[in-house]
């Protein structure tokens, strides 16, 4: 519970009030940047996912210019969780330690049947990511954090008040044209570019992808509050079919509430100050209670796909490749995973270490991810928010049913309905089935003690490169592993975890290490004798013995090596 302990809200001494809580968010403006006219990669669009995928280029090293047609930065609290896998992600940005106080607790979930009765429970705990399952933030501080954190990287140039008004494609890179904040035309070249511009994306139409999906006929009323009194650390969905509500945590002890609309409700009236009196006292679990408002707004959903998710050297990331309901709270994690999909792969590409190729997996592994995610979020709605009194009578009495089974109260308890992220295919090489093989999947974070007594989780060790992780595996062995010719180009390391020959030396490439935990000892106690190759986003290449490992990294790096074609693998010795 260390993670949980560590990223939990601030105390009542320290939350922020109502008047600092306005003051938080306001917008800030966003700088005009140096200038250039070139460079490895152009970013379209400054939100949460544009300032992330920032970030992880600027601390791989490539040139990047992030242009941003507003002046300033957002000034509305519309994304607000963060799940685990995205926290990780920011935790080996350096980005986790200046949110501090600004991060609500993480919570689980509370589904309360239409009788007022909890008939779902999911309590927040550990994922194998290392944090909780999700965590609130605001998204106009998230955004002022991420800005204020590309300072670092002399690599990274942000440019707002630049409107991109055109692009054109060619065989070694992309033309931008935009227009610069005193009104000047101009161009920027670039190999690759991100297209992080939101939901209705210029980039995506002047490619001419279609964004294929449907409108869900669900509009709600979100309202975000301050200075709240309920302080669960649960989003709460109240499945009442008279007037549907959701109630989320959010930093500073504030919350957010979605009450889904009637059919004849009057989207303009609705958000007003009586309105919302009225909603609290009458259709939530609040009557009475003082309601400081942020904002309200009605929101419709919809859910949609870009047909395409790449063209030539330009990429689709987060609402301009896929928008869904914000049921499941997946939308911007779902972006995150997209920036840290592709930034790796362009670096690799850039720098020499794998061909182009490699970046014509980022359809085939984010498609799939995406398309599931899109799903559950869409069913999440559906179930909690029905109408008929009937449906949602026979929904609680199944669901009350269910769990007074243990098997699937465990089932629900942990989450397992989510989709876990993995990956169907790419660069990765897997055999069987996928369910039980931990390829395609998140290499849990992991913490070691080394061979001086100290601890540091896997990716400490592993930085932004490949690792690959022997789990009782001869040290010589993971030794000759290294001289493959993938891995010198792509500049692997090693870990030799839990190892027999106790006297064995690691060296720069190679971590010797023990178990530090009886918890890790378990989770490690399945793969005694095998070898698994951690991509630099955390999700397995390849998993096998030491007769199998070889085999596969030849597989992939005829597929994805530089210069693969004129190299020559000499056969590497077996145990």
């Amino acid at each position: 519970m260390e993670a949980l302990a560590h990223h939990s809200a601030v105390g009542p001494a320290g939350r922020k009030t109502f008047a600092q809580f306005r003051e938080a968010i306001k917008p800030i403006r966003g700088p005009e940047g140096l200038g250039w006219s070139d460079a490895d990669v152009v970013i379209v669009g400054a939100g949460p996912i544009g300032l992330t995928a920032a970030n992880t280029l600027g601390s791989l090293g490539v040139r990047t210019i992030l242009i941003e047609r507003n002046e300033l930065t957002s000034d509305l609290p519309r994304a607000l969780v963060v799940d685990d896998e995205y926290m990780r992600l920011l935790d080996n940005l350096g980005i986790l330690l200046r949110m501090g106080g600004d991060l609500a607790a993480p919570f689980g979930i509370y589904f309360y049947a239409a009788w007022g009765r909890p008939i779902i429970k999911v309590y927040p705990f550990l994922t194998p990511n290392g944090f909780g399952t999700r965590t609130g933030v605001v998204q106009p501080v998230f955004e002022k954090i991420l800005l204020s954190s590309l300072e670092r990287f002399t690599c990274v140039d942000v440019q707002y008040r630049t409107t991109l008004t055109g692009l054109n494609g060619e065989w070694d890179g992309v033309r931008l044209n935009v227009r610069t904040a005193d009104g000047a035309e101009r161009t920027i070249t670039a190999r690759y570019v991100l297209a992080c511009d939101g939901a209705r994306s210029f980039v995506r139409s002047q490619l001419g992808i279609s964004f294929e999906g449907t409108r869900i006929d669900q509009p709600h009323l979100v309202i975000d509050l301050a200075e709240f009194p309920d302080q669960s650390p649960y989003s709460r969905f109240f499945c009442n079919p008279a007037r549907p509500l959701n109630s989320i945590p959010t930093p500073y002890g504030g919350r957010r509430l979605e009450f889904m609309l009637a059919p004849d409700d009057d989207h303009q009236a609705i958000a007003s100050p009586e309105s919302i009196r009225y909603l609290l006292d009458h259709h939530s679990p609040y009557k009475g209670i003082e309601a400081k408002v942020i904002r309200s707004v009605v929101y419709g959903f919809s859910e949609r796909i870009a047909n395409r998710l790449q063209e030539g050297r330009v990429f689709l990331l987060g609402d301009a490749a896929h928008v869904m309901p914000p049921f499941g709270a997946q939308a911007m994690n779902t972006g995150a995973r997209d920036a840290n999909n592709i930034c790796w792969k362009i670096a690799d590409v850039l720098s020499g270490r794998a061909s182009e190729q490699l970046l014509e997996t980022y359809e085939s592994e984010r498609r799939p991810q995406v398309e599931a995610i899109i799903r559950y979020s869409v069913t999440i709605g559906r179930l909690a928010n029905v109408r008929s009194r009937a449906l949602a009578l026979l929904r609680d009495v199944v669901f009350s049913a269910l769990k007074l089974v243990p098997r699937i109260r465990r089932f629900f308890a942990s989450m397992r309905y989510m989709p876990k992220p993995w990956l169907e295919s790419g660069f990765l090489v897997r055999h069987g089935k996928r369910y039980a093989s931990p390829v395609g999947r998140t290499f849990p974070r992991l913490t070691l003690r080394l061979r001086d007594g100290a601890t540091r989780t896997i990716d400490d060790i592993a930085g932004s490169q490949f690792v690959l992780v022997g789990i009782g595996i001869n040290v010589e062995f993971l030794r000759n592993l290294l001289t493959h010719p993938m891995a010198k180009q792509q500049g692997w390391r090693a870990i030799a975890v839990d190892f027999d020959d106790g006297d064995a030396e690691g060296d720069a490439r190679i971590c010797v290490a023990q178990m530090a935990d009886e918890e890790t000892g378990r989770t490690l106690a399945s793969y005694r004798g095998q070898l698994m190759l951690v991509r630099p986003d955390r999700y397995v290449a390849l998993a096998g013995d030491q007769r199998s490992i070889a085999i596969d990294m030849d597989a992939l790096w005829r597929r994805f090596g530089q210069n693969a074609d004129e190299t020559t693998v000499d056969p590497l010795p077996l145990p």
